[in-house]
């Protein structure tokens, strides 16, 4: 079963009612083995004071990091009660959802929040063949420029989820989950692991299949189970051999394919871009004119005979 996500779902409903907001931006990625990563964005401009009851108690984790400098926090955790002052960007913080939390919030804020329940953490565990880690800790303060680059990365998925790729997501949720059991969960092995590239087979296996899907969505579990591996073997032994993560490969491929077919005069720049895997003619545009440095219209004409 592939990856689903879900841009509907409790974990962005539980945030907007916390925070008295009509809703707020998020989607859960599911795998095949039903463990969930939850991934929203909080934003808020105005001076505001924030009263933030705490969250349903359960055997999870909420991380979250500020991508931009915002204002203070004070957060009361079983009894103790935690003073942060401004927060800088890049400020990571994580709340065991098993105590009972509160908080009072001062904005302007813009941060990124990851849900990650205990099941998730023992699956990526066993999947990277790792103890199990008992808890996640993080000191008061810390700046964590990894996970607030990967938060960045995801806002496109959560703001035009139209265009979301599941292997993108995927393969960023990876990275989140890699990083954070091994800075704050000691588990060494996670980073530490050797690096191979694929077989032989498996590189030509893998190519085909993600050309056979070059107009669909693909998850990094699909392409991984045809090769053999667990999502994160795939995916380090992947860039090994390529020098590029899953999914910008597949990109500069449909990019490839555009280019080709927009040689044909007659074919409306719509179709290549269904064809070739892209949302829209809009999405096709901004991503050949990243590419490329040109829209897709201009270097036709360019192009022309």
């Amino acid at each position: 079963m592939p990856t689903a996500h879900c841009p509907n779902n409790r974990f962005g409903q539980h945030l907007a009612k916390q925070y008295g907001v009509d809703a707020v931006p998020s989607l859960v990625a599911t795998s095949r083995w039903g463990s969930e990563l939850g991934i929203a964005r909080l934003h808020y401009d105005l001076p505001h004071l924030f009263v933030l009851p705490p969250l349903p108690a359960e055997d999870a984790f909420l991380l979250s990091v500020e991508i931009s400098s915002g204002g203070s926090r004070r957060i009361h955790s079983g009894g103790t009660m935690l003073r942060l002052g401004p927060q800088r960007e890049g400020t990571f913080h994580i709340t065991d959802l098993s105590e009972c939390n509160s908080a009072y919030v001062c904005s302007p804020f813009h941060s990124m929040l990851f849900h990650v329940p205990r099941e998730t953490i023992d699956s990526f565990a066993e999947e990277m063949d790792v103890p199990r880690v008992r808890a996640l800790r993080c000191d008061a303060g810390t700046v964590d420029t990894v996970v607030a680059s990967l938060g960045r990365a995801m806002l496109p998925a959560l703001m035009q989820p139209g265009e979301a790729s599941t292997l993108f997501v995927d393969h960023l949720a990876l990275a989140l989950k890699a990083h954070v059991l091994h800075a704050y969960g000691g588990a060494a092995g996670v980073a530490n692991a050797a690096s191979r590239g694929l077989a032989p087979w498996q590189e030509r296996r893998a190519k085909a299949f993600l050309m056979a899907h070059l107009a669909s969505d693909v998850s990094l579990a699909e392409v991984a189970r045809e090769c053999g591996l667990s999502r994160s073997h795939f995916s380090k032994a992947f860039k090994q051999t390529f020098g590029q993560a899953p999914h910008a490969w597949l990109v500069a491929q449909r990019v490839d394919a555009a280019r080709r077919l927009l040689r044909q005069p007659d074919l409306p720049i719509a179709e290549i871009a269904a064809t070739c895997g892209f949302a829209d003619q809009s999405h096709l545009t901004r991503v050949f004119s990243a590419h490329i440095g040109t829209p897709p219209a201009r270097w036709r004409r360019l192009n022309a005979g």
